[in-house]
Order: C-alpha cells, then sequence, then structure tokens
C-alpha cells in the first residue's frame, strides 16, 4: 500500500522523480567494486596503480582506471569476473526497477545514464573511476539484448574488415546509437546512446592519447595479437585478425608486389 502511494506521488511529480533517480543512480554507480574486491582479497587499502610495460620497448603503459581490468591484471581473472559482475549489477538492476515501476516512462534511462555516470567518474574517488565498459553491457542487456547482440557481431565483422581488435572491442557502442533508434523508432534512445559513448570516449581520452603516441610519435608497431592480449581479450582474436583480416590480406598482397621479381 505505502510502496503504490509512494510510485503516484512520484507519478505527478516528474521533475522531483527525475532527479531523485538521477542522483540515486549516481551514487550507486559511483561504488568502486574494483576496489572493494580488491580490498577483501588483499587486505589492502589502496590498489595499485595500472602499469604495464610496452612491448618492443623500454615504455610502460600507465593509466589511472580503477576496474575490472585491473583487479584482473591484479590479482587474477577470477576476483576479475567478480568485480565485473558486480559493476553490471550495480547499474542494471537499479535500471530494471526503475523500468518496471514506471512502465511507458523512459526514466530507467536516466537511471542507466547516471549509474555509468557514477561508475566512470565516482564522487566518493575523486572522480577517478573505470570505463564503464561491464556497466554499459548490464544497462544494455536491461533495455534491449538482442541489440547488443546485433550490435558485437556487426563490430566484429567490421574488425576484420579493418583488422583491428579494438573496432571489435568498442565499435559496438557507437552502433547501438543507430540500433536503438531504429530498434525503439525513438529519438530518444538516440541520444541516450550517444550520452553513454560520450561518458566512455571521455574517461577513455588519456589512454587513447596515450597509444595514439606510442604508436605515431615513438612509431611502435603492435600486432594485433599483442593489443588483444593487452586488453585482456586474449591472443586468438588479435591472431586471427593478423592472419586473416580484410586488411591483413590486402597488406600482404600490396608487400608481395612491392618486392617485385627476384633476381
Amino acid at each position: 500500500m505505502i510502496m503504490s502511494e509512494g510510485i503516484v506521488f512520484l507519478t505527478d511529480h516528474p521533475w522531483f522523480t527525475a532527479i531523485l533517480c538521477s542522483v540515486t543512480a549516481y551514487l550507486i554507480g559511483s561504488v568502486s567494486f574494483a576496489r572493494i574486491v580488491y580490498f577483501l582479497a588483499t587486505k589492502k587499502s589502496q590498489i595499485e596503480p595500472f602499469s604495464e610495460p610496452v612491448p618492443h620497448s623500454d615504455e610502460t603503459f600507465e593509466s589511472d582506471l580503477v576496474s575490472a581490468t585491473l583487479v584482473t591484471k591484479k590479482i587474477g581473472a577470477r576476483y576479475g569476473v567478480i568485480t565485473s559482475v558486480a559493476d553490471m549489477l550495480k547499474v542494471a538492476v537499479p535500471t530494471l526497477l526503475v523500468r518496471l515501476a514506471f512502465p511507458g516512462e523512459l526514466l530507467f534511462l536516466l537511471v542507466a545514464l547516471f549509474g555509468v555516470a557514477g561508475h566512470n567518474f565516482p564522487v566518493y574517488y575523486r572522480f577517478i573511476g573505470g570505463r564503464g565498459e561491464s556497466s554499459i553491457l548490464g544497462i544494455i542487456l536491461v533495455i534491449n539484448w538482442f541489440g547488443l547482440l546485433v550490435a558485437n557481431l556487426a563490430a566484429t565483422l567490421l574488425g576484420f574488415i579493418a583488422g583491428s581488435v579494438l573496432v571489435i572491442r568498442w565499435g559496438g557502442y557507437v552502433i547501438l546509437i543507430f540500433w536503438l533508434w531504429y530498434w525503439f523508432d525513438d529519438w530518444r534512445y538516440a541520444l541516450f546512446m550517444l550520452l553513454i559513448n560520450c561518458l566512455f570516449w571521455i574517461s577513455m581520452r588519456k589512454d587513447l592519447a596515450r597509444f595514439i603516441e606510442l604508436k605515431k610519435k615513438r612509431g611502435l608497431a603492435f600486432t594485433e595479437e599483442e593489443v588483444s592480449e593487452f586488453i585482456l581479450m586474449g591472443k586468438s582474436m588479435g591472431r586471427a585478425l593478423d592472419r586473416y583480416s580484410l586488411y591483413a590480406i590486402i597488406k600482404r598482397i600490396t608487400d608481395k608486389k612491392g618486392e617485385g621479381p627476384k633476381g
């Protein structure tokens, strides 16, 4: 009875409800399960920063991310999986509850958006968080799980055309902007996914800048196998791209023609 009266009150006060949902989702999203899992496993209150040697050089790749990826790198895949699932649920569950409580409304998109914002820029930790991949996966499973399959398949196809494991890993986020617009026939879903992309790419800006610096300014060449292993996708995907992607095949043909006849 009390719950139903509360929902009626919130329905009658849409602006108050929108602000309440946004703030609550942000605060829940700001809970850093990477830090919690790391503390429970190691009893250390501070997690060491991400720092990995760069192949073929004496350079190191450093990042301020604090996420399931960092936990995996520091204490193993089992703890990384636990962290990733927790990061999915902390945003997916509130999104689902609001969607069920307010059918026909798009409040759940606000919950999803601010939940990811909290994960990436947590107020409890001086706005130093993760990149939002697990959280994005969680909310898309709630909003349109079929679209997640379509976007990942499309990104994989594009990745094999471009010969890039990064396209496979992240291309689906961009594709989902257009897919959600098409599927729901509502521009607000496209705007939502565009804002999710903004949160992701802004949080990635320093890492991408460092990667570009290493490739362009330092002249380092990485195989897709090395990149795939570095971002925890395993060697197999990168090795397949190095051998069978359209880009790799064209490059081999071009290189052979460039060599010319011997003798």
